[in-house]
């Protein structure tokens, strides 16, 4: 009798780490790193500017070593905390709210159909990556509604989700520094700028529209790079995606009905938005309720930390989606009854359990790297060592671009950077007869470079979050890895992108903003 030889056969599969499991092991490693860190006694310094004096002063940084007994306090103490204060957590759940609401009636997919109807595909990209740019003014609103908004859309007009989620979240972040009206990063920028200014000029006065022409011309050259990278790259990069689920969606042809009430309904959503609007304007009868009116720049009273506006704008839009669905889903009949509106809020909010898993370590993860030092440590001992550096001209241009975009990996904050680097860099840049709005300039392009592949950015984990509830695949786990092997193709052509337009600025030498030119 013979008997068949049995082969072993090996399936070699890859591993693939949970981004949960990676955010605590980068956690772990974070902290052996400050604890050696602070053995080693590493120590740095930057420079404020005294909003009295005017004079300099000198602020040490030390590396916090959590491994030491005041480290494991704040640990133990600090872990409940770090998930409740976590930015993204509670806006992404009111966001998702007015979202749910808006779908569920069948209002989003209406809408999509009507817009379909009159605006090619690939202009839809467009649309997404521009949508995403505006909406970095108001930083959360992106996150947490456009995002989630543009899969909806991708899948409502049969395309990849994912597409949408890609090309929504390269809009907001690396268009961070583009937009057509000032706004919350000039808030930021303009008062660390103004107060560096005074180390060498007490009466310079920095403009508050003084980066507008660049803004608004990156806005256009972000937008349209954006589509091509999207249309080009990581549609092909997706791969065909299974529609099954949503069949019936995208089949749907919108009846008469339905398109009066998605009419109706965005009727009613101006007519709200008119008081909010007439609250947002200064010097008028009643006017100025959602301003801080303490603040005397209206930029700063509009989009300022205090400007009740800005505070409350995740709230305000996703509002106005939950009265769009309601209005929709009355006059439709989807929405019935309380209990059909209150089942819409919870509808995309099913999906989430997974996400909060993910969050929870994100959260620990950034807030102790942010408490160790590190990355203020590298920014400012980087800094110091081009301060005593004889930079001028197009080498001042291109070593401040790299320093900020490499620095923004690790501090993905644009004001913490900015109030380390501005009483260095600012002065460099007026010895070399160049504004100091040229300065915000250089900043604010490579600010948009680099943060889109750093999980450090308190915002990378909504990208990995919603990247996962829309694989179909329920089995394969979205890595840290997947996320930036999508990102990194927006990284290299907008990284270009930004360095070739501060270049092109600078020698051409045209205004930069309203009555703001690049040199002095």
């Amino acid at each position: 009798m013979k008997f068949k030889k049995r082969k072993n056969k090996h399936v070699n599969k890859s591993i693939r780490l949970h981004p949960a499991l990676i955010f605590l092991i980068l956690t772990l490693i974070v902290m052996v790193i400050s604890s050696a860190g602070s053995i080693l006694n590493l120590e740095s310094s930057y420079y404020t500017v005294n909003e009295v004096s005017g004079e300099l002063e000198t602020q040490i940084i030390h590396i916090n070593n959590l491994f030491n007994r005041t480290g494991i306090q704040y640990l133990i103490s600090n872990f409940l905390t770090n998930f409740t204060n976590f930015t993204p957590l509670g806006t992404l759940i009111l966001g998702l709210m007015g979202i749910g609401v808006a779908y569920k009636s069948g209002f989003l997919n209406t809408l999509n159909k009507m817009i379909l109807s009159i605006v090619p595909r690939k202009t839809l990209t467009f649309i997404v990556v521009f949508l995403g740019v505006i909406c970095s003014m108001f930083y959360d609103v992106g996150y947490v509604l456009l995002i989630p908004l543009a899969a909806i859309l991708f899948i409502d007009i049969g395309r990849h989700p994912s597409a949408g989620i890609c090309a929504a979240f390269a809009g907001i972040t690396f268009g961070y520094g583009a937009n057509i009206v000032a706004n919350s990063l000039d808030s930021i920028l303009i008062a660390y700028t103004k107060t560096a200014t005074t180390i060498l000029d007490t009466t310079y006065k920095v403009h508050t529209n003084g980066n507008l022409f660049f803004m608004i011309t990156s806005t256009i050259a972000i937008s349209y790079v954006g589509m091509i990278v999207t249309e080009r790259i990581i549609i092909p990069k997706l791969g065909k995606y299974n529609f099954e689920e949503y069949k019936e969606e995208i089949e749907k042809i919108p009846t008469s009905i339905e398109k009066k009430g998605v009419i109706i309904s965005l009727l009613t959503v101006v007519l709200v938005l008119i008081p909010i609007i007439y609250s947002i304007i200064p010097g008028l009868p009643f006017s100025g309720l959602l301003l801080y009116l303490k603040d005397s720049k209206y930029i700063d009273q509009l989009f300022g930390t205090n400007s009740y506006f800005y505070q409350g704008s995740v709230f305000i839009f996703s509002a106005l989606l939950m009265l769009a669905g309601l209005v929709y889903g009355l006059r439709v009949k989807t929405i019935n009854n309380n209990k059909d509106f209150v089942d819409g809020m919870n509808y995309y909010l099913k999906d989430l359990s997974s996400l909060l898993v993910l969050i929870f370590f994100a959260a620990q993860f950034c807030l102790i790297f942010k408490q160790t030092n590190i990355g203020v440590f590298v920014v400012s001992y980087i800094t110091n060592s081009i301060s005593n550096l004889k930079l001028s001209g197009i080498t001042l241009v291109l070593i401040t671009f790299a320093i900020v975009a490499i620095s923004s990996v690790l501090v993905p904050s644009a004001s913490t950077k900015w109030a380390i680097l501005s009483p260095v860099i600012v002065p460099m840049y007026m010895q070399s007869s160049l504004t100091p709005e040229f300065a915000q300039v250089v900043f604010r392009a490579a600010d948009s470079c680099l943060k889109g592949i750093t999980p450090l950015f308190t915002y990378f984990v909504i990208l990995i979050g919603f990247l996962q509830i829309y694989t179909k695949n329920k089995e394969k786990t979205v890595t840290i890895t997947d996320a930036v092997s999508l990102m990194l193709p927006y990284t290299l052509a907008f990284t270009f992108l930004w360095l070739a337009l501060t270049i092109i600025f600078y020698f051409l030498g045209v205004p930069i903003g309203i009555n703001t030119a690049v040199t002095l």
